[in-house]
């Protein structure tokens, strides 16, 4: 078990670093793995959460788009064409004023992580920003500059080292929660008898919708660097996109991030909940990894 403790270490981190009113609605979650009609694990998916005013003003309308920063080349391509829809679409990343397009991209990629390049390998799927148009013309960055986020992180007494220590000490909680591993030996079980030979994949797919463990790692979402501080950001273009006369509006940030977004869009926007779309990231077992299946909630 001491293998899957250092594989849910990894997972966290990677998810980290990666992502009201009584009368106001909350979305319900913003990832969820999917089952088949045996209960067999089928897809993990990614939530397009749509938000309009509590007024009742039926011109406006935001769309929450959790990111997962891996995942199949059929689920970049579904978010490809629905951006198209929006009259601009806020993107997260962490680059130079005005975001960064082309060649500067293949820079971007150069920096990614080896952990983050072998469990792509790993796991059969592609990159975010080789599958995304960031050259599409409604793109606009809604993240903090390096030097911004840099700032952030000083004014606030955090590092990255702080934030390695703290992702360290959660998974210490996790095991305390469950020193026998019985949870992972339940899980393994699970997936083992039910004949799918991408075991791994499907137990990453479940680490990967537990979003509660990010404030745990990184503390409150709403006062840290890393989450509270460039979700702050994004809602701040927002408004000035708003007030530029926008109308349909995505917000594509890492699934993380989304629980504090919501949060914002209640407090500072009055907005609510309307409903739910779901986009398969991640095909599991032996579904067909060439046309994503969407389905809408309205809970």
């Amino acid at each position: 078990m001491y293998a899957l403790k250092r594989i849910r270490f990894v997972t966290l981190g990677l998810l980290a670093l990666s992502c009201a009113a009584a009368a106001q609605q909350t979305a319900p979650e913003f990832a969820r793995v999917d089952h088949d009609a045996d209960q067999r694990p089928r897809a993990l998916q990614m939530s397009i959460a749509s938000y309009v005013p509590v007024s009742g003003d039926g011109l406006l309308q935001v769309d929450l788009v959790g990111a997962i920063h891996i995942g199949d080349p059929a689920y970049y391509a579904e978010l490809n064409e629905r951006f198209r829809d929006y009259d601009v679409l806020l993107y997260e990343l962490i680059a130079p004023e005005g975001g960064v397009s082309g060649n500067q991209l293949e820079k971007r990629k150069g920096l990614l992580s080896s952990t983050q390049i072998g469990m792509t390998k790993m796991l059969d799927l592609s990159f975010q920003l080789d599958e995304v148009d960031y050259d599409a013309a409604n793109f606009v960055h809604a993240d903090l500059t390096p030097t911004e986020l840099r700032a952030s992180m000083e004014e606030r007494g955090e590092s990255l080292y702080v934030y390695f220590w703290r992702i360290f000490f959660a998974t210490l909680n996790e095991y305390a929660k469950d020193p026998l591993g019985l949870r992972d030996m339940q899980m393994l079980s699970g997936m083992l008898s039910s004949g799918q030979d991408d075991s791994f994949k499907v137990m990453i797919a479940y680490e990967m919708t537990n979003l509660d463990s990010v404030e745990e790692m990184l503390g409150d979402d709403s006062t840290n660097a890393v989450i509270g501080a460039r979700n702050q950001r994004a809602v701040d273009v927002l408004k000035r996109e708003i007030e530029a006369g926008a109308r349909r509006i995505g917000i594509f940030y890492g699934v993380a991030h989304m629980p504090d977004i919501e949060e914002r869009l209640f407090d500072q926007l009055d907005l609510e909940w309307e409903s739910t779309d779901w986009v398969d990231a991640w095909q599991l077992g032996d579904g067909d990894r060439g046309e994503p299946r969407k389905n809408l909630d309205n809970l």
